[in-house]
């Protein structure tokens, strides 16, 4: 019987580098390295080649010549906290430390208001990004990538899981068959669904929304370079810029209750405040202190009339367009 390949049978694993671009070996037995994936990961491997033509009297070309190697993965996962008990310096989100590839700096606050607390932040310079080591297996095919940064999109449904899309690029290294027979080590704690009081507030208004995306929008840049370290070509991925934000669909009020259309058109900012779950070590809450509609206007939902607002998450101070906390 010839081999047959699965995509169902897939491992995705990620662990934090300590040096750029350095193999950090994440392994698939290790607590919150391997990483819960929703569905089946969709890899992005090209390469690029230059043609060799003429030169041998022929109408054809000749064997093209492989260049550099751009490299990437997309998946989702879902945003929970720890499978019992609260957090402590050694005990973290499972998807903390992919949110600190995606421009994000880790806060630990050990007597928060509501308890042991971990804070991501948006970072304020391009020297202090992390990243992380990347290794996709596919039934037995390993694809691994260093240096790997991009974004996140948190989306939001009524009633649903938080869902975390991840976007990365990184440097190929290797691409090889092997061989994981151990059980994989997955986190089991149940996401909290965004439903209830308190899940949803633009400045003082409890608006009913259904759905909502929070993306990082970094912008990422692959550097390259004949010095290199691998055979990618790609010495560097670096987020040089961002502009965080996103939309939502709130049900339409009166202007007394809240002017969508006038905060819209003056380019106010306004506080906006997402909590997901109840119980301590599985919550987690977003908080975009300045909050500025881009674009706006009427929309339908069965009849009901709701304003499609899409936001950017804009700086108050400096570096503070978000923060996501869990406790």
């Amino acid at each position: 019987m010839p081999d047959i390949f699965t995509t169902r049978r897939q491992v995705l694993m990620a662990a934090l580098e300590s040096t750029y671009g350095v193999d950090a070996a994440p392994q698939h037995t290790n607590s919150f390295q391997a990483v819960r994936i929703m569905e089946p990961f969709a890899l992005d491997l090209t390469q690029e080649i230059v043609d060799v033509t003429g030169g041998n009297l022929s109408r054809g070309t000749g064997r093209p010549v492989g260049t550099v190697r751009p490299a990437g993965i997309t998946f989702k996962t879902y945003v929970h906290g720890l499978d019992s008990g609260s957090y402590t310096s050694n005990r973290k989100p499972p998807i903390g430390d992919l949110l600190r590839s995606c421009g994000f700096f880790e806060t630990f606050t050990a007597a928060g208001a509501n308890g042991p607390t971990y804070s991501y932040d948006f970072a304020s310079d391009v020297g202090s990004d992390l990243s992380i080591t990347i290794v996709a297996h596919v039934d037995g095919f390993e694809h691994r990538m260093v240096g790997c940064r991009g974004n996140v999109n948190l989306v939001y449904g009524a009633a649903k899981p938080v869902v975390a899309e991840f976007t990365m690029r990184g440097q190929l290294t290797t691409e090889a068959a092997t061989a994981r027979t151990t059980a994989v080590v997955l986190p089991t704690q149940i996401p909290p669904r965004w439903v209830g009081s308190g899940t949803f507030f633009v400045e003082s208004l409890a608006s009913n929304v259904e759905n909502l995306n929070f993306n990082t929008n970094n912008t990422v840049f692959e550097q390259r370079a004949s010095n290199a370290s691998s055979g990618s070509g790609i010495i560097a991925v670096i987020l040089t810029a961002r502009q965080p934000g996103g939309s939502f669909d709130p049900e339409m009020t009166t202007p007394t209750s809240y002017d969508w259309f006038g905060i819209w058109r003056s380019s106010s900012g306004g506080v906006m405040r997402l909590q997901t779950g109840t119980g301590q070590g599985n919550r987690f809450t977003l908080i975009a202190s300045q909050t500025v509609y881009r674009n706006g206007g009427w929309g339908d939902k069965e009849g009901m009339a709701i304003f499609n607002a899409e936001y950017q998450a804009a700086e108050r101070n400096g570096n503070d367009e978000g923060r996501l906390s869990f406790d």
